[in-house]
């Protein structure tokens, strides 16, 4: 099932209390400060000796008249479940919403889905990680980092076992089987960044499935992959269509035929961007 992974929002109360209220997050919590960002004067850290840092709260600052909780990983689901008991009109910055799965597969056969979909809606793809040789680390991202929604499809596994690092000589399959990280772990996760007030607000009391919903390409995407069909939700300002994919519109409507015949006779799409490219650049020296 989906889960969030990153929960991140302003809450309406004082930095005390929501320290008190993400103290729950497990037993022995240890406070620490450090310098804040974003326009924020400090940095609540909440720790402990077992498990590191499990939660922040910037803080203070002439900008901000309340503190603003980040949690990611396992505290994601927790943290947002205490913060939404006691706080249910806080202001929702971003959420991250991730489901894992099995398989020697999946990845590719998810990347496959991914593509496609990103063909077909135009949405930008970027990859990181080794995808030719090793095929270690890799990692597909739909979306600009500057966007409202963006996903990322990555190798889990391999993530685990870069962050636990076997000691020289010993057998490093069974030791990764002995802490229990698999062979195959493929991560579908989704990045929410709600653009609005009220739309802000509206994901202050959203499920991780309701959060997917978000563009209608991620929407597409959780289809294909999972086969979850999600409700739409908006998190910004009503989409307008720019004057360039106007104008492509209509250069599509009108010209379909026409570039459709041209295709026959060159016998490739190909040849007719290359037919098109030169005959432009032949046109520009004509002028």
């Amino acid at each position: 099932m989906p889960e969030f992974d990153w929960y991140q929002a302003t809450v309406p109360t004082k930095v005390d209390d929501l320290v008190e209220c993400l103290e729950g997050l497990c037993q022995g919590v240890k406070i620490s400060h450090a310098r804040g960002h974003h326009g924020y004067a400090s940095t609540v850290v909440l720790g402990s000796a077992e498990w590191g840092d499990v939660a922040r709260i910037w803080h203070g600052g002439e900008a901000h008249e309340y503190p603003h909780a980040l949690l990611s990983g396992d505290w994601a689901p927790k943290g947002a479940e205490l913060i939404r008991a006691r706080f249910p009109e806080h202001k929702v910055a971003r959420v991250d919403v991730r489901e894992d799965f099995g398989g020697d597969d999946t990845f590719d056969r998810m990347q496959g889905e991914c593509l496609e979909v990103a063909a077909a809606r135009r949405v930008k793809v970027g990859t990181a990680g080794d995808h030719l040789l090793t095929k270690l680390g890799r990692t597909v991202y739909l979306g600009s980092t500057k966007a409202d929604t963006r996903l990322r499809l990555y190798d889990k596994a391999a993530e685990m076992r870069q962050a636990l690092k076997p000691p020289p000589g010993v057998d490093q399959a069974a030791w990764f089987k002995h802490r229990g990280i698999p062979d195959h772990l493929t991560r579908l996760e989704a990045q929410v960044r709600p653009h609005t007030p009220a739309a802000k607000l509206a994901f202050s009391s959203v499920s991780p499935t309701q959060a997917l919903g978000a563009s209608a390409w991620m929407r597409d995407v959780w289809s294909r992959c999972v086969g979850l069909e999600v409700e739409p939700i908006k998190v910004g300002k009503g989409w307008r269509q720019s004057d360039d994919e106007r104008a492509y519109q209509w250069l599509l409507e009108s010209y379909g035929p026409l570039l459709r015949r041209v295709r026959e006779d060159l016998g490739s799409w190909e040849c007719v961007g290359l037919q098109l490219g030169q005959d432009l650049a032949a046109g520009n020296r004509n002028m």
